[in-house]
């Protein structure tokens, strides 16, 4: 007998067989759909009870992370983060447009490379007096997801 598959082809043993890491990449994208389908998918590697977890950051001595580390000393990148929580953005997408056009695929497809742009951006939005207001999606024309929304202290 074959087993049930899922939207995007998956079946149980084929998430099993995947990193938390992967599977928690899978999760996430099954849970942006906001579709039946991905909703189905998410539930099941939920209820596989095995692990999945977000993804950690960058090492510090990573080239990517330290390209990234070099973009966000810009006054660009300053400009660009504080622009877009004017605009009522999370403050990522500033940021994001920046990684993505200077480091192309190695930021694009990267779920590390994402999350230490959160933590980048997070860095220096409380470096300039920004505190978290909550969290936001972002348009689909941005690699992340979602992010923090800032505002003034």
């Amino acid at each position: 007998m074959e087993e049930e598959r899922f939207i995007g082809g998956w079946t149980r043993s084929k998430l099993a067989a995947r990193t938390a890491q992967e599977r928690y990449a899978i999760w996430k994208r099954a849970r942006t759909l906001k579709t039946a389908d991905g909703n189905q998918l998410a539930r099941e590697i939920e209820r596989l009870g095995l692990p999945y977890a977000e993804p950690g950051l960058l090492a510090e001595d990573d080239p990517l992370r330290e390209a990234m580390a070099n973009i966000m000393a810009t006054k660009e990148a300053r400009s660009a983060c504080i622009e877009a929580t004017l605009d009522g953005l999370p403050a990522v997408a500033g940021a994001d447009a920046l990684f993505h056009e200077a480091l192309g695929v190695s930021y694009r497809h990267n779920d590390v490379a994402i999350a230490t742009a959160q933590a980048m951006t997070a860095q220096l939005m409380g470096e300039l007096g920004y505190v978290e207001a909550g969290t936001k999606d972002l348009p689909n024309r941005y690699v992340a997801r979602s992010g923090v929304y800032w505002k003034r202290k």
